[in-house]
């Protein structure tokens, strides 16, 4: 059981924001699903989300050092997850990500973000250095890029992506240095232009970026999700059209509209007012995660808390600068709103863990 005392240094306004934007998800599945053969899946979702606020209940119990001194071995089980995707998880959609484990199907990638965090929190708190060089990188850069490369093989490059800021913000915060990053951007766009010919990257993501940069029109193809959730935020317009009244949802010109593409949903059916009201609850919930990392009592809970609002804050980036068209299209869930039990699960988690380093601040 969690001490009672620590209740009393529990952020109130970070889970109350994180219910809120759970709840707003569930009722814009609601609408995105009301005709179809989807319809009543906002009911599943009220489970999902009741089974992960139980699940960040039990979150808090344990003390955050001690998950994080067993972060090697939820590595270990992590890289293990991932590596059996590909041997026992069944083929939907001509991708491998999930088990199923009965009527649902997890997904293990989403899970690998709370141990990746964990475990790079673990490793810098530990290099008790000023300043972090190439050499004091190498190492957890590696660990962390063996996780990314086996999630973008399933494929799942937006997965993969997310562990990208979360190891640098931690990194950066660990003392690396300034020309070192300059570095490691140059290393990046070269890598990247290295695997756009590799099997890393699949032909339908290659076309998604041609796209993007305007070097190919399918907009009857390809370019059809982005180009109908665009239009579909675009005519929200201020105050938007209505609950259940989104012409582009409810006559289901946008595809994924529950899952990757709920914003467009919420844009279109909101408005602008919806959007800002939205947006306004995920910088909330950022400012409370920042205002916990600088309040942790030792580097251990200001290093985990970052990592997890660094992945955090960039799926919320792109997802919404996705779903305006500003980005290329990637499979990138919107923390607590997309559709899916492991999602939700998974965020959910990472929140437990950012209350649990608050709780704990003053604690002996």
């Amino acid at each position: 059981m969690v001490d009672r005392r620590l209740l009393f240094n529990m952020d109130w306004v970070l889970l109350g924001a994180t219910v809120l934007l759970c709840i707003i998800g569930i009722a814009t599945i609601h609408s995105a699903t009301y005709t179809g053969h989807n319809a009543g899946l906002y009911v599943k979702q009220i489970y999902f989300v009741l089974i992960g606020l139980g699940a960040l209940a039990v979150s808090l119990v344990a003390d955050y050092r001690r998950l994080a001194d067993r972060s090697p071995l939820l590595y270990l089980l992590a890289l293990a997850a991932l590596l059996a995707v590909f041997f026992f998880s069944p083929t939907i959609a001509n991708v491998r990500r999930w088990f199923r484990v009965g009527p649902v199907l997890v997904q293990p990638s989403e899970f690998v973000k709370l141990a990746a965090a964990l475990f790079v929190a673990k490793v810098f708190a530990e290099a008790k250095k000023d300043t972090l060089g190439v050499t004091d990188i190498a190492l957890p850069g590696i660990a962390i890029g063996v996780l990314a490369a086996l999630i973008a093989k399933q494929p799942d490059l937006g997965t993969a992506f997310c562990l990208v800021p979360l190891f640098l913000t931690v990194a950066f915060l660990a003392g690396l240095r300034f020309r070192t990053i300059i570095g490691l951007a140059v290393l990046s766009m070269i890598l990247v232009t290295a695997a756009w010919q590799s099997p890393l990257i699949e032909d339908y993501q290659r076309t998604r970026v041609r796209i993007f940069l305007g070097l190919k029109d399918d907009p009857q193809g390809a370019g059809w999700q982005s180009r109908q959730s665009v239009i579909a935020v675009g005519s929200g317009g201020l105050t938007g059209r209505g609950f259940k009244e989104g012409t582009q949802s409810q006559l289901g010109y946008t595809p994924a509209r529950h899952t990757d593409f709920i914003f467009s949903v919420l844009a279109e059916e909101t408005g602008f007012v919806g959007v800002v009201v939205v947006l306004g609850l995920y910088l909330l919930v950022l400012w409370r995660g920042l205002e916990t990392a600088h309040l942790a009592r030792d580097r251990i809970g200001a290093f985990l808390v970052a990592g997890i609002m660094g992945s955090f804050i960039f799926q919320v980036i792109y997802n919404v600068a996705m779903v305006g068209g500003l980005v290329p299209v990637k499979g990138l869930p919107l923390p607590f709103m997309t559709y899916g039990g492991s999602s939700v699960l998974s965020s959910l988690l990472a929140i437990g863990l950012v209350l649990n380093v608050r709780m704990r601040r003053f604690a002996n």
